[in-house]
C-alpha cells in the first residue's frame, strides 16, 4: 500500500489514516494512461504552444521523479529538448512543484523526506527548509517556477492539473532565459492560469489575445 500510495494510485491524507483509491485509476481505465494524459491536456498545450512558441511540457508525478509524458517543441532554433519518457527529481523542476505543492500535505512532506535523505548530509536541513518554503509559495499563487535548476540556461512556469481532476500532472512552458525578460515572464503566467482556468471549466483553453512587441 505505501507504495501504491508513492505511485500516486491510492491517497492516504493522515499519517496511519485510511486509504482511498486517487484519480490516477479513473485514468487507467481508459486507453493508456498517457494517451488519456495527452488527449486531456493537448488543447491547453496547443493554445500556449500557438500563442508563445515556446517548448510546452506535460508532466506527471512518480515517486519522488517527474516523467515528461509529452511535449511540444518550439520552431524557433535555439530550444531546450527533451524526450517522452525523461525523468528528473521533482523539486528541481517547476512541473514536480507544481504538483508535489497542492497535494495532500501528509504526501507533500513524505515526498520532500524522500528528497533530504538524497541530499549530502551537510546540506539537507538548508535545502529542505528551502524547499518547503518554495512550496509553500507555489501552493498560494498557483504556478510554480525554476530557472536554471534542471538545464543551464533554460527557465520554465508550471501549473498544475489537479483542477482538471489529474492532481499528479502538470503543464509547463519552457524558455532560454534571454527569452525570458519581466514583462515575457508575467505574460506567460498569465497566460497559462487563465488557459488552465479556462480548460477546467470547460470553456475550452482559448483566449483573448492582445497585441505583443516581437520579443
Amino acid at each position: 500500500m505505501r507504495s501504491l500510495r508513492d505511485l500516486g494510485y491510492v491517497e492516504q491524507e493522515e499519517e496511519r489514516g485510511s486509504y482511498r483509491l486517487s484519480e490516477r485509476l479513473n485514468s487507467l481505465r481508459e486507453y493508456g494512461r498517457d494517451e488519456y494524459l495527452r488527449n486531456k491536456a493537448l488543447p491547453l498545450m496547443q493554445s500556449l504552444h500557438a500563442e508563445f512558441d515556446e517548448t510546452v511540457n506535460l508532466g506527471v508525478l512518480e515517486g519522488i521523479y517527474i516523467r515528461y509524458a509529452h511535449v511540444l517543441e518550439t520552431t524557433q532554433p535555439l530550444r531546450w529538448i527533451v524526450k517522452p519518457g525523461a525523468r528528473d527529481a521533482f523539486h528541481t523542476t517547476a512541473l514536480g512543484r507544481a504538483v508535489v505543492a497542492n497535494l495532500h500535505e501528509v504526501q507533500r512532506e513524505r515526498l520532500i523526506a524522500k528528497i533530504g535523505a538524497t541530499l549530502p548530509s551537510s546540506k539537507r536541513r538548508t535545502a529542505m527548509a528551502a524547499l518547503k518554503s518554495e512550496l509553500d509559495a507555489t501552493r498560494e499563487r498557483g504556478w510554480a517556477t525554476e530557472e536554471e535548476e534542471t538545464v543551464p540556461g533554460v527557465a520554465c512556469i508550471a501549473v498544475p492539473l489537479a483542477s482538471m481532476g489529474e492532481p499528479l500532472v502538470a503543464v509547463s512552458v519552457s524558455v532560454p532565459v534571454h527569452r525570458f525578460p519581466p514583462e515575457r515572464r508575467e505574460e506567460i503566467k498569465q497566460a497559462m492560469l487563465e488557459a488552465a482556468g479556462a480548460s477546467a471549466a470547460g470553456s475550452g483553453p482559448g483566449r483573448k489575445k492582445a497585441a505583443r512587441k516581437p520579443q
